[in-house]
C-alpha cells in the first residue's frame, strides 16, 4: 500500500508539472545565461563546510577576457578570494570548447601574472554546457591535482533538471532555477594505493541572468549526509557596479 501510494503521488506531481512548468521551460531558453562572465561581475557565496572549523566567503569576480601568456590562450579570467587565512586570491580561466565551457583552476599569481604551479593545473572539460537546458545528461573526468605519475581523478556524471521551486538563499528569492545533480567517484592514486573507495553528490541550483545561487555536497549518494553547502549571499552585476563606481568618484566643482 505504501509504495503504491508513493507511485501515485509521483505520477500526480509529473501531471502537474507537465501543465504548469511550460513556461518555465519557455523561460529556460537557447537565449538564457545560467552563466553570465560579464567583466566585474560579482558573485559573494557562504560555505559551511565540515571539514572547517566555521563558516567562510568566497568572492568570485570576473575580470574579463584576456590572453594568459602561461597557458597560450584566451579566457575568461575570474578571480576567487577565500577569507580565511592562508586562502587569499586564485585565478581561474574559463574557456569554451565543444559546445562546453572549460574550467582551469589550481592555477596562481606571480607579479601580477597567471603562473602555472610546479604539479599542474586542475583542467574540467565538460564543465558545463554553454547552453544550459533541462533534460541534458553529460560526463566528464577532471584531475584535482594534474596529470601525473600516483594522481587521481574524478568522474562525474551530470543530469539537469528543470527546478519548479523557487530557491530561496540570503541574496534573495530566485525562480526559474536549472537544477544539476553530480554523481562523483574518485579513482586512481591513492584511492588505488589503499584499495579505497570515496563517491561524493552534488547539487547545484543555477539562476537566469545570475549563476550559481546555492550548492549542496552530500556524502555517497544525493541522500546520503550533508557535507558542505554554499549559498549566494551577494550579486553584483556590471551595470550596478558601474554605477557604484560612479557614485563613489568625487564630484567636481566649477
Amino acid at each position: 500500500m505504501r509504495k503504491g501510494t508513493v507511485v501515485i503521488c509521483a505520477a500526480a506531481i509529473a501531471l502537474a508539472c507537465a501543465a504548469g512548468c511550460k513556461s518555465v521551460r519557455w523561460q529556460l531558453g537557447s537565449r538564457t545565461d545560467f552563466f553570465p562572465l560579464k567583466p566585474n561581475t560579482m558573485w559573494m557565496y557562504m560555505v559551511q563546510s565540515k571539514s572547517q572549523p566555521g563558516r567562510y566567503v568566497v568572492t568570485d569576480r570576473v575580470i574579463g577576457n584576456e590572453y594568459v601568456p602561461a597557458l597560450k590562450m584566451n579566457g575568461d579570467v575570474v578571480e576567487e578570494f577565500y577569507n580565511f587565512q592562508g586562502g587569499g586570491v586564485r585565478p581561474i580561466v574559463y574557456y569554451l570548447k565543444d559546445g562546453f565551457i572549460t574550467r582551469l583552476s589550481g592555477l596562481d599569481y606571480e607579479k601580477k601574472q597567471i603562473v602555472v604551479p610546479v604539479w599542474g593545473r586542475s583542467t574540467e572539460e565538460y564543465f558545463l554546457p554553454v547552453r544550459l537546458v533541462p533534460d541534458l545528461s553529460w560526463s566528464n573526468k577532471l584531475f584535482p591535482y594534474g596529470k601525473g605519475p600516483g594522481t587521481f581523478g574524478i568522474v562525474q556524471q551530470h543530469r539537469s533538471f528543470p527546478e519548479t521551486r523557487e530557491i530561496v538563499v540570503p541574496a534573495g528569492h530566485f525562480a526559474g532555477c536549472i537544477r544539476i545533480e553530480t554523481s562523483s567517484h574518485y579513482e586512481g592514486g591513492i584511492y588505488q594505493y589503499k584499495n579505497r573507495t570515496m563517491s561524493i553528490s552534488y547539487v547545484d541550483w543555477y539562476a537566469p541572468n545570475i549563476g550559481l545561487v546555492r550548492t549542496i555536497a552530500h556524502e555517497g549518494d544525493i541522500n546520503g549526509d550533508e557535507m558542505e553547502r554554499v549559498e549566494l549571499i551577494r550579486f553584483q552585476s556590471p551595470t550596478k557596479a558601474a554605477a557604484s563606481e560612479q557614485s563613489s568618484q568625487p564630484k567636481s566643482h566649477s
